[in-house]
């Protein structure tokens, strides 16, 4: 896990608020680059995860993801200093743009609450896992994200099989039903799609949904 680069320039957010009310934002996404710092020296480290915001992956597993033409996310530039100060530019963080549309209602995922002037919305709960993803709404990729879960990065088994074969670290195989392994009932809350998936994506698959 990474904090933010000490010394780095301040991260910029692009703001959407609310025109109601300060309790929520419509949009809020990181448009500068990530700058990390680690407690470790392992500049071969394959990712590394930020503690609030992002993932980067090293330029070697990167070339793998190529050879296999795996498909489902873009690259942005980032620096990861690393605990003897040593600043590595091989890192690059990896943004999922693959896409599985909005929960199945029967996976108990639903609007709660919304705001009636901005895409602020509220949630349920998962509760069948099973249930969670419309395959038809599937783009096929390899890495993609479902509605109203956009911080769970998914998977096909190929990647995972190919991040086993190579004994890849800092990472854990889950299954979908341990998005909420104890069915507690906190549900989801979520703004912009944009604030997840970069603009012309949240524009082509949120637009007809009232979403981007």
């Amino acid at each position: 896990m990474a904090d933010t680069m000490k010394g780095a320039p301040e991260e910029k957010h692009e703001i959407l608020r609310c025109p109601i009310t300060d309790e929520h934002l419509d949009g809020s996404r990181r448009v500068s680059e990530l700058a990390l710092q680690v407690k470790h020296n392992h500049t071969d480290e394959s990712i590394i995860w930020a503690w609030v915001d992002g993932c980067v992956i090293h330029q070697r597993l990167l070339e793998e993801f190529a050879k296999r033409e795996f498909s489902g996310y873009r690259l942005r530039p980032a620096t990861v200093r690393f605990r003897d100060g040593a600043i590595s530019k091989d890192y690059r963080e990896l943004v999922v743009t693959g896409w599985a549309g909005v929960a199945r209602p029967e996976s108990g995922i639903r609007i709660v609450k919304s705001c009636r002037v901005c895409h602020w919305k509220n949630y349920s709960d998962l509760r069948d896992a099973e249930q969670l993803i419309d395959w038809s709404q599937w783009t096929g990729e390899d890495f993609f994200i479902v509605w109203p879960l956009p911080k769970f990065t998914l998977i096909t088994e190929q990647v995972a099989h190919l991040l086993l074969e190579l004994g890849v670290r800092s990472f854990a195989l889950r299954g979908l039903q341990d998005l909420n392994p104890l069915g507690l009932k906190f549900g989801f809350t979520v703004a912009r799609l944009s604030n997840f998936l970069p603009q012309d994506l949240a524009e082509k698959y949120g637009k007809p949904l009232d979403l981007e």
